[in-house]
This record gives C-alpha cells, structure tokens and sequence, in this order.
C-alpha cells in the first residue's frame, strides 16, 4: 500500500507540473506569471475537479486503484477535499515551506540552520504522528482515508492513462525542441527563455528612448552624487571590467572624481597599493611580477585571489598614473578587512570580522576618508565605489522617505554608506543573473525579461535610473531564493547598466607570476582555513600553474540540467511505470 500511494502521488505531482508548464507557457504568451503561481493554481484546480467529480480519485489514483473517501466510506465531501488537499497539503507542505525558503538569507548563517531546523521539526512532527495514527496526518485531520478500488471501467482506465501519457509526451517533446533550438545557449540561458510579448515590447521601447551609454550614464550620476557604487557581477566576471576601465579612464574622472574604493584589497596594504600605482616600472615582465606580488598578498579573507581582472585593472590604473601629473593621478583606496597573512593561524582566522561586521568595517572606512577629503576642501573628493552584490545593496526608506528597519539596512556596506552621507550615495547594479540557493546562478532577473527585453531593442549597452521606469517597478529578485513583493528594484538600487548578454559573460582565472616564490607561502596560509581547502589550492596550483584561461560563464547550466534533462527523464520513466503498472494489472479489471 505504501508504495502503491507513494508512485500515485508522483503521478500527480509530475502530472499537475506538466499541466502547470504547459498552462505558463501559454499565459507568457500574453503576461508574465510566476510559474510557482501557476503551478499553485493548477494544484488547487485539478485536486478539486478530481475529488469531487470522480469519486475521490485522481488521475495517478486512477491508474493505481485507489480511491479516497471519508472514514465513513462514503464519498468524501467538499469540507473533508478542502482540509486535506488545500489545507494540509498545498498550504502547509507546499506554500508555507516556500515562503519560508523565500523569505530567508541563505547567506546568514543563522536564518539558514533556523530553516532547517522548522524543516526537521516538521519531518518529526509528521512521523510521530504517523506512528501514533498508522495514517498520514492531513488524513486523519480531514476524517479520509485511501482504500484500494479498482475502478472496474476499462474505458476509463484507457482514457485516464492516454491523457497521462498525452500530457507527459507533450511537455517532454516541448523541451526537447526548445532545448534543441537554442542548444548553444544551454549554458547560459535558462530554456525555454521569456518570449516576445507586450511587456517585453514596452520595456524594448523605453530602453531605445530612455537610456544612455553607460560611461555617460556614470558621469550624469557624479554630477548628482559624490559617490557611485557600482555593484559588480561575480567577482571573476572579466567584461564588467572593460566598463570600469572605460569609466577610470575617461579624462573626467582624473580631472572631476579621482578616487576609487574597492571592497578587494585589505586596509592593511593601502601603502603597498598606493607605492605600486604610482611607481614606474622598467618593463613589463617587472610590471607583471610586482602586480602578481600585489594581487596574492594583500586579500582581506582569501590567501588567493586569481581573477585575471582584478591583475588587469591593478596594472591599467598604474599605466594612468605613470603618465599623468600629480594632480591628476588616480587614487584607489583598500576598504576590507585589516589582515596580516603574515601572523596568521587558524584560530586568527576564524575570529575575523565577517558578514556585516566586514561590511561596516568597508563602510566605515569609506565615510572616513570622504570626510577628510570634504572637511579639507579637496576638490577631487568624489568617488567610484566597486562593490560586489548583497554589499552593494542600498538603503531601503518607507514611502515618506525614512529609513526603515529592513536586514539591508544594518547589514550591507551601501546602505550604511547611504545613511551616513544622505544624499551624496547613489548605487547601480550591472546586469547579471541573480544568486541561487548554495551561492549558485539559478535564472536570470525576472525570469528573463529584462533579458529578452534588451535582446529585442538589439542589446545595446545602456543605463538609466530605476525611477520612473518599468523595470524598476519589478519585484526585487537579485537573490533570487529571497525576491520580495514587498521590495521593488528602485527601492534597493538607485540605477541600472546593462553592459554585454549574459551569454557574453566570460570568467577569467589566473595571470602571470601567479605562484611566482609563493606555493609554499599559500599552502600556509591554506591550512589556516582548513585541510580541505589546502588540497584544493594544492590541486589547483598542480593543474593550473599560473596559466591565464577564460570560459564562459554557465549562468543556466543548473537550471537546464534539473529542468530540461532530469525532470524529463523522471517523466519518462514515470510514464514507463504507468503503462508497466496498467499490463500487470490488466486482469484484475476485466
């Protein structure tokens, strides 16, 4: 029995999926909805057509032979449907659950194992009861139970298998062609992508009047604001970079801002940053060793940082400064944690400040040199700000304007910034794909529109203010296992810049000199972390010896993998059990 009503609820549940992805992929045609809404819709529909029209079975209880009733025997009424399928099932094992993932800061340790441990409470709550019960619970709190009952009609057996089989081959066939046509981005967008409909024509529309070149855009916001925050992509995205390095090098930023602030490099090296930008180097292969030296010594929590681009923008400011007069040199302050890798040991390293006592230590150390720079009438005392996402996140205010008593607020280097210097911060986030649960891309910002929006206006790079603007208006998804209704994206970011698709986005690791006179120090500093991380970086370095390589990022690979290749496949080997179970149970309806 247990296993007869197990392979009955995964029919349905694969069958109400289906069904749910089908119905979205219609709906998208014309508006766009959440397709954990549609599927939620779908659940309620056919559980409450089911039950109350065919007797207490569905199609998967159909197939199975059984049959849900009241305690009584008989049929089970409207009351009893509504307690154990909408109740106890959608609301308390599917909705409840999802807000409560939804809703949670997987990147604070503490809401995380709080999640958990609701999660395992229920499990055991539901156990216990149902040993106590030798019933399910949302059977004995609506007064039903599942009996075996063959429905002895062989035409109804044969019309309830072949709308399974229907439903199932129809959606299996649906994502092989999609995944089919668009094969070379199976790694980088999430198939089947948005489609072409009147919300993506009208976002087209106001990308083509409403925005400008993104080096432009920036310096409209300094004429605003002393400082910009630019929220990065992930941190070895390489192309972001190619747009800082267009901003840093523009004359207007040597003449009317003149100083960067990055979340990478420890404060502890400022001296060693500020010597290397303004010193000239003989020749490159010395250039290229004092940038390495830089770069693997001076990181406020890692003992390696390999992004090539972070080499690469290290040895591009230095080139502005060599060949500019002192008043007009470009200065880069440091703003992570203090750190000597030199006195370093395992207990120091878990004692550093993380989470947001890091992001007020960045914070901080920004609003103090700004103010130096104010208090003593400097005139280049504006600042571009590089951040990399939940740090770039900005203050969130009520509707009269008053800072609220959001997580954001207490927690993220911007919106301290913001409440420290009132109106002379501003933040702009660069088009990427939101995170995902476990720190993984998991689909792009609201599901692909705004991707197939730009794709439809010819995928210009752009910037504009949220305000004002159709995208702005959308729910805050940039994590996309915590996207709020309540929050909309010109509550959390005062700007947007798209610059490249993200089928553009490339990952570059490694530079010259790289393990130059250092294995034997980064093992060191490795074994600080932990074992397991020191033969990670021992592997690594045996493989990669400082080799520069560049890939794609695979910002869908996750999503396509569950959605396009494993849920098929579960599909259809459900569906191959069906029509098992169906021959093997032939003689008992005849």
């Amino acid at each position: 029995m247990f296993w007869r009503r197990a392979f009955s609820a995964l029919i349905d549940l694969e069958f109400i999926y289906c069904l749910s992805f089908l119905a979205h992929l219609l709906l998208m045609q014309w508006i766009f909805f959440d397709p954990f809404f549609v599927f939620a819709i779908t659940w309620i529909i056919y559980y409450t057509v089911c039950y109350r029209f065919f007797s207490g079975r569905t199609f998967a209880k159909a197939i199975t032979g059984l049959q849900v009733v009241a305690r009584d025997g008989e049929i089970a009424n409207p009351r009893q449907i509504v307690m154990r399928e909408l109740v106890c099932k959608f609301v308390l094992l599917l909705i409840i659950p999802y807000c409560i993932i939804h809703r949670q800061h997987f990147y604070v340790k503490s809401q995380v194992w709080g999640t958990l441990a609701v999660i395992i409470i229920l499990a055991v709550i539901m156990l216990v009861l149902l040993l106590i019960y030798k019933r399910p619970w949302w059977e004995q709190a609506s007064s039903t139970e599942t009996i075996k009952n063959c429905d002895s009609r062989g035409i109804i057996r044969i019309a309830v298998l072949l709308a399974i089989a229907g439903v199932f081959v129809l959606t299996i066939g649906i994502k092989i062609s999609y995944c089919s046509k668009e094969k070379k981005y199976f790694r980088t967008r999430n198939i089947p992508g948005f489609p072409v409909n009147a919300e993506t024509r009208e976002y087209a529309a106001f990308i083509k009047t409403h925005s400008a070149d993104p080096v432009e855009y920036v310096f409209r916001l300094f004429e605003k604001y002393d400082l910009v925050v630019l929220d990065e992509r992930i941190h070895p995205e390489d192309t972001q970079y190619e747009l800082i390095s267009r901003i840093v090098g523009d004359p207007r930023f040597a003449v009317n801002v003149g100083n960067i602030y990055t979340e990478l490099i420890s404060q502890s090296y400022q001296d060693s940053l500020t010597h290397y930008l303004n010193t000239v180097f003989p020749n490159e292969d010395t250039l290229n060793k004092a940038t390495a030296w830089l770069e693997t010594n001076t990181d406020g929590l890692w003992p390696l940082w390999g992004n090539t681009n972070l080499f690469d923008f290290l040895k591009f400011v230095n080139n502005i400064n060599t060949h500019s007069a002192d008043s007009l040199k470009i200065n880069w302050y440091c703003t992570d944690i203090p750190m000597d890798w030199a006195k370093m040991n395992a207990s120091k390293y878990k004692d550093l400040p993380r989470k947001e006592k890091r992001d007020k230590i960045m914070a901080d150390r920004i609003t103090s040199i700004y103010r130096y720079k104010e208090t003593n009438n400097e005139k280049r005392k504006k600042g571009l700000v590089i951040m990399n996402w939940m740090h770039g996140y900005g203050l969130i205010r009520d509707g009269n304007g008053v800072k609220t008593s959001h997580y954001f607020n207490k927690h993220y280097t911007t919106a301290i910034l913001m409440d420290s210097l009132p109106m002379k911060v501003c933040n702009v986030i660069i088009n990427r794909a939101p995170l995902g649960l476990f720190s993984t891309s998991f689909g792009p910002a609201q599901h692909g529109k705004w991707d197939k929006a730009f794709e439809l206006a010819g995928n210009p790079d752009a910037g504009f203010d949220f305000g004002n603007s159709p995208f702005g208006n959308d729910n805050f998804d940039d994590f996309l296992w915590n996207s709020s209704s309540e929050l909309k994206y010109k509550d959390v970011f005062t700007g947007f810049i798209f610059y490249k698709p993200l089928e553009q986005h490339i990952q570059t690791d490694g530079f010259p000199y790289m393990f130059y006179n250092f294995k034997d120090t980064l093992l060191r500093r490795s074994s600080c972390i932990g074992e397991s991380y020191k033969e990670n970086i021992r592997e690594y370095m045996s493989n990669n010896g400082g080799k520069t390589e560049a890939r794609i990022i695979p910002y869908a690979i996750d999503y396509n993998l569950i959605m396009n290749i494993c849920i098929p496949i579960i599909i259809g080997l459900t569906l191959l059990l069906c029509f098992l179970n169906y021959i093997t149970t032939l003689k008992r309806y005849e």
